[in-house]
């Protein structure tokens, strides 16, 4: 049975004959018929009103995954039958205008999508406070001596969780492609060297062991390498 003209597929059929072919999110396709999540019946069922309205998707909807661009178009027979209807007059003028289909804006030139790695861009101020409470605690230790990081090295891993930190800060404000998150994972990368090289001087003394502050130092300086060099790929 074919489709009445108040359902979702109809108007995106008439969006696309009036502005030509667009990319959008299942995101936009799950506020268009009004889901919170599209499940595998609803892409089916979508993708069924979709071809008998005309309207072509590529990848197909039942393959498109998350982060997906469906690039949205009329079939030709559709797309001229369209510009028929368009073009005729109506005897009675339509006065409430048409609702246009919720589509996902493209992101601009070199800025990323929103709220794509964001999340571990979150656990950015987590790997600073790992850095910061290592270089504090103990670095190594024997049986009669604890040297904390701040009797070695730990005031310059210090400054790097600083350094790194307002970097990624920067990048997280920004709005466009920058070097920042680079020069933030090269930042944290000096800290985990660092960090290695108290471990290897420490291993090569037989009294002298580290201590669970030098372990402390390693991992947040490792984990903000990490997040850097994601913020990095997801541009």
């Amino acid at each position: 049975m074919a489709a009445s003209e108040g359902q979702p597929e109809q108007t995106i059929r008439r969006w696309l004959a009036r502005n030509g072919p667009v990319d959008v999110g299942i995101d936009a396709i799950e506020q268009t018929w009004g889901l919170e999540t599209l499940t595998a019946s609803d892409r089916r069922r979508i993708g069924r009103a979709l071809e008998e309205a005309g309207v072509i998707c590529e990848p197909p909807l039942r393959r498109a995954g998350r982060r997906d661009k469906l690039h949205l178009s009329l079939v030709p027979e559709a797309e001229a039958a369209e510009r028929e209807e368009v073009a005729e007059p109506e005897s009675e003028p339509v006065a409430e205008p048409e609702p246009e289909p919720v589509a996902e804006p493209e992101p601009r030139h070199g800025q990323a999508p929103a709220g794509d790695g964001t999340a571990a861009l979150k656990l950015a101020p987590l790997a600073i406070a790992l850095m910061v409470a290592g270089s504090l605690g103990p670095w190594a230790k024997s049986i009669f001596v604890v040297d904390y990081g701040l009797d070695r090295a730990g005031v310059l891993v210090i400054a790097l969780a600083a350094v790194a930190g307002l970097l990624l800060l920067a990048h997280a404000r920004s709005e466009s492609r920058t070097p920042l998150p680079l020069a933030a994972a090269l930042v944290a990368t000096v800290a985990v060297t660092v960090v290695v090289s108290e471990f290897r001087e420490l291993l090569d003394d037989d009294l002298v062991g580290p201590a669970w502050g030098l372990y402390a130092a390693f991992a947040g300086s490792a984990a903000m390498v990490a997040i850097a060099m994601l913020q990095l790929a997801r541009r």
